[in-house]
């Protein structure tokens, strides 16, 4: 389907709001997420954002994992313990066609726990006004990869201006449709909750309407299962193959 995608569209970009690395079992566990890293090479994303679960590998094995993703990891609120010093890129800036594109993460508060002192979680809230504001002379479209929960993704959408699109990766699924803010005019959407076992089993599709100035003036969104009438791809298969 990515690939489908992929073709279809000449700005296209595939995203991870977080949690991807530790919680399937083979993928995640067993290659201590070195093969999750391998298949989103494989399939070209063009960014993550850190999550807990994430963090469960240890900040060593994390950083081995992001030297060999070929995208960045991202999380503009995660500190190295009694530092100001971010462990990973707060943001990226894509090119896409007439519009930069900066897409920031945000990490859950109780991801420090997983590490056990060693990094602190700022306020995901106040981290994301800083650096919106930062990236805005930068970019028309400002896209939120977030792993806050869902509570805290409207509390993100009413409060920090200039926000276009958050992708949510945690806590409770939203219904079908993405949720707007009526004030700010942000859009959550989010695929699925995914689950041990389970990881990749919906694909979230956004298809945006930007006008000249970056601003969204349509969307439609939908969350795709991967039934078994999208055929496996061959190049993904003999990966998950290998030893």
């Amino acid at each position: 389907m990515v690939k489908q995608e992929q073709q279809a569209s000449s700005h296209l970009l595939l995203l991870d709001a977080g949690d991807s690395l530790f919680g399937d079992r083979f993928l995640g566990q067993q290659t201590q997420g070195k093969g999750v890293v391998e298949a989103m090479n494989l399939l070209g994303y063009d960014a993550m954002a850190l999550g807990g679960g994430d963090m469960r590998l240890g900040l060593d094995t994390l950083r081995q994992r992001m030297a060999e993703a070929e995208f960045p990891f991202l999380s503009a609120n995660v500190v190295l313990s009694g530092t100001e010093t971010l462990f990973t890129e707060p943001y990226v800036i894509k090119e896409m066609g007439d519009h930069r594109v900066a897409i920031i993460g945000l990490t859950e508060p109780g991801a420090a726990d997983a590490v056990e002192g060693g990094v602190t979680v700022l306020n995901p809230i106040e981290t994301a006004r800083r650096y919106v504001a930062e990236v805005s002379s930068k970019a028309s479209v400002i896209i939120v990869l977030s792993h806050i929960g869902v509570e805290e993704n409207i509390k993100l959408a009413e409060e920090v201006e200039g926000i276009d699109l958050i992708v949510s990766g945690a806590g409770q699924v939203f219904p079908g449709q993405a949720v707007q803010n009526e004030t700010t005019g942000a859009l959550i959407v989010q695929a699925e909750v995914s689950s041990p076992g389970h990881a990749g089993r919906m694909v979230g599709v956004a298809r945006l309407q930007i006008d000249s100035q970056g601003e969204i003036k349509g969307h439609q969104w939908a969350a795709v299962s991967l039934a078994p009438d999208f055929a496996d791809d061959p190049e993904m298969r003999a990966l998950l193959s290998s030893d």
